[in-house]
């Protein structure tokens, strides 16, 4: 049985005991990421151990514990996360929890605490935390002890995070790339944005904008293809498929006049380009950029310069001018 940060207790399955180790199994639930499915294993042994300069010592009451990560757990290598560079990746929240439950069963006195994820390091380069300077394993997380299937409040997250840790380290520079393409353009048309500071923002433009201006950076680039330009002029903060489609009012809206065109049975801006040719929808697209950019800007309020870049599907930069 665990107890929970809110007092409430869950039981959790044991998968098998290892000498001073318990192992579970993550379930991510309804809400699987790449972490779904890993062993985490937690060896708990009384020690007078003193902790290393990468462990946390948490005390309260008469029960202390040196919190260490052990294989597959990363570390902190850049600042601007809620733990320390040079420290395990283990945040506060279940730092405080295991000096909780192991009080409730009765703990006391002087106990070394070391998490293992043996598929740990492996799994990590498939997440983010390599771009966010945690290094050599995955980061033990969480505020609730539970996971919830929202999916979309931990992707913003992740980008606001990302752009704190970015001024954190003194960057002033940021890009916000839509996809993988994208973010492969940007990477080689501004070689001076270092990779940490390209954030693939997927859907999320105005969370991203508003975590940019937050931050306090100074100048940041928009990376986008013409489906999303539409998207961003039309004033949507969320742009997924199913939230915003090509229709003749909107077109007409942003002042785009195309009465030779039957708009009713598009939905994308791929389709319209295939219907009026390059040229056509290259004028398209100077009518609708500098509207994109002003919605952009708004978002931003005080940051002080925001540039949008338009890129075809191959990655090339679309020319406007």
């Amino acid at each position: 049985m665990l107890l929970l940060p809110g007092g409430k207790n869950l039981e959790i399955p044991v998968a098998r005991l290892e000498g001073d180790a318990a192992v579970v199994v993550k379930d991510g639930g309804d809400d699987p990421d790449v972490t779904s499915g890993c062993e985490i294993i937690v060896h708990v042994k009384q020690t007078d151990e003193p902790p290393l300069p990468e462990d946390y010592l948490v005390s309260g009451e008469d029960l202390t514990l040196v919190v260490r990560g052990g294989r597959g757990v990363g570390k902190v290598t850049r600042p601007g996360l809620s733990v320390p560079v040079g420290k395990w990746a283990i945040n506060p929240v279940p730092r405080r929890m295991l000096l909780e439950n192991l009080h409730a069963t009765g703990a006391r006195g002087h106990f070394l605490v070391t998490i293992e994820v043996p598929r740990g390091e492996d799994v990590a380069k498939e997440t983010l935390n390599p771009t966010l300077g945690i290094l050599g394993g995955i980061s033990i997380i969480g505020t609730s002890g539970i996971v919830y299937p929202y999916s979309n409040a931990a992707y913003a997250a992740t980008i606001a995070l990302q752009l704190r840790s970015v001024k954190a380290c003194g960057g002033t520079i940021a890009a916000l790339a839509t996809g993988g393409r994208s973010a492969a353009a940007v990477a080689r048309d501004f070689p001076e944005i270092p990779p940490e500071a390209i954030v693939r923002i997927g859907d999320f433009i105005q969370v991203a904008i508003h975590a940019a201006a937050a931050s306090k950076l100074e100048r940041l680039i928009v990376a986008c293809m013409p489906g999303k330009l539409f998207k961003y002029a039309c004033g949507e903060a969320y742009t997924h498929a199913h939230t915003c489609k090509l229709t003749p009012e909107r077109m007409e809206a942003l002042g785009v006049h195309l009465p030779d065109v039957n708009l009713s049975g598009m939905d994308t801006m791929g389709e319209l380009s295939h219907a009026i040719g390059p040229e056509r929808f290259l004028e398209v697209l100077r009518a609708i950029h500098p509207i994109a950019h002003h919605v952009l800007q708004e978002w931003a309020g005080e940051l002080p310069c925001i540039e949008l870049i338009l890129y075809d599907d191959k990655g090339a930069i679309i020319q406007l001018r």
